[in-house]
């Protein structure tokens, strides 16, 4: 069993230093998540104040088809039910969530729709806060306020907020999980039960968003790749333990849904959906998405594999048509496959504003490069960092090109590329407080082998 060397142990998650200076100069800044806090939940409610009518209609057609009636049948008693059978499309965390929400409101005596708000405001600010840790664990207490400043006033964050969306708590589980994780690789914590937990919440934020099915194993290969202190057996046994906490959260769900269709269930049936749409989104016209003009072949390949896939159920069935689709036009796939990648930064369900969508992101990637270049000179750790936010990201973006390719599910990462952001800043004057959080003091801990 490994076990924390008694001078890492007594680093704890979220204590800056051992000397009672570096304890003092925390204590003094105890205010600033609190800020942090309030300023996100201000700057969320007036969003929602200057955004325009037009924009505020609720465009999240899961949340009126699935998560609600799914959310209200669980308040009634009637369970994990759809239409008088049990639903299977989508995972249960979003709507157990809701359902919360439900309840809530009726004991307090408020509408469903202002108990919503309040869990949107609520969990931006949560969101902010946690973005906030994150950040300072890796860079110190500065650094990590210009992280959180960035995120709460990100426009594509904020948006999610006008209208009841799954994101917000499956990326509040999701930071959770990642300070958990960080602050056991920097402080060199091997403890397994650590990493247990942080497989575990893992698993609820799959359970919210089945984006997130493959996030015990990322994260596994991020545990491998930035813990080079441990031993082979070492790293191997932490990675064992993480997916062991994954698993046990997500396994209730798999073993109800098996009773329930005779079928394995990863994590839900929906994904089908979003992967035919992902390459027919431009042949179809669903009637709340605009017109939107594409290349001669492009239009021809989501053309022909709109016809070819509606009636497919299975991914065979999509590789198989995609495949007889490249075979006939290789050079219109190739090049539809180029556009799910770009879409990914700035595509959005409606089609509607892409090209300011994407404006507005190309201003963010100026920062973003120039703080990898700045990140990387810092120091090894700051480099393992930099490669873990990395394959989390490449994560995702493979898992939206696989669907449909759209903005929102970024989102949830861009927080981290925001951390990224703020260790540029680590170099500056306010070196001296980065090395107070503990980072280089970590470095100097032995490791404990296994």
């Amino acid at each position: 069993m490994l076990r924390t060397p008694k001078a890492a142990s007594a680093v704890n998650v979220g204590q800056v230093s051992d000397d009672s200076s570096s304890v003092k100069l925390l204590r003094s800044y105890r205010w600033i998540p609190l800020a942090i806090f309030a300023a996100s939940i201000l700057v969320t409610v007036g969003f929602w104040q200057i955004l325009p009518a037009s924009f505020r209609v609720n465009e999240g057609s899961d949340y009126i088809v699935y998560y609600e009636p799914v959310a209200r049948n669980l308040v009634a008693g009637k369970g994990l039910t759809l239409d008088g059978q049990p639903d299977i499309s989508h995972p249960p965390g979003y709507s157990l969530v809701l359902a919360g929400v439900f309840k809530v409101s009726q004991a307090i005596g408020i509408s469903d729709e202002h108990a919503l708000a309040v869990l949107a405001a609520l969990g931006m600010g949560l969101i902010s806060v946690l973005i906030f840790f994150l950040a300072r664990t890796m860079w110190g207490m500065w650094p990590a306020v210009i992280s959180a400043l960035l995120w709460m006033t990100y426009p594509f964050a904020l948006w999610f907020t006008k209208q009841p969306n799954s994101e917000i708590p499956f990326m509040i589980v999701f930071y959770g999980a990642l300070i958990l994780f960080w602050s056991a690789a920097v402080r060199r914590i091997n403890a397994w039960p650590l990493y247990a937990i942080c497989g575990f919440l893992l698993g609820v934020a799959m359970l919210i968003r089945p984006i997130g099915i493959g996030l015990g194993f990322t994260m596994a290969i991020v545990l491998w790749l930035v813990r080079r202190d441990l031993s082979r057996y070492s790293r191997i046994l932490l990675m064992t333990m993480l997916l062991i906490g994954n698993g046990v959260a997500v396994l209730p769900w798999e073993i109800w849904a098996y009773s329930q269709t005779g079928k394995v269930i990863p994590l839900g049936l929906s994904g089908i959906g979003g992967m035919r749409d992902g390459l027919t989104f431009g042949a179809d016209r669903k009637n709340y998405r605009e017109a939107t003009r594409f290349s001669p072949d492009v239009s021809m390949v989501m053309s022909d594999l709109n016809a070819n896939l509606k009636e497919a159920n299975t991914v065979s069935a999509i590789v198989a048509a995609v495949g007889a689709e490249t075979r006939a036009h290789p050079a219109g796939v190739a090049k539809l496959f180029v556009l799910k990648f770009a879409r990914s930064w700035y595509g959005t369900d409606s089609l509607r504003k892409e090209g300011w969508i994407l404006l507005i992101q190309i201003l963010y990637l100026f920062p973003v490069i120039w703080s990898i270049r700045r990140v990387w000179r810092q120091g090894e750790s700051q480099r393992r960092f930099m490669l873990g936010v990395f394959v989390v990201v490449l994560y995702f973006w493979i898992m939206s090109v696989m669907g449909s390719s759209l903005l929102r599910f970024m989102v949830p990462v861009t927080g981290l590329i925001f951390v990224l952001i703020a260790g540029a800043f680590s170099r500056f004057p306010l070196r001296a407080r980065r090395q107070k959080s503990g980072i280089e003091r970590a470095e100097s801990l032995p490791a404990y082998q296994g």
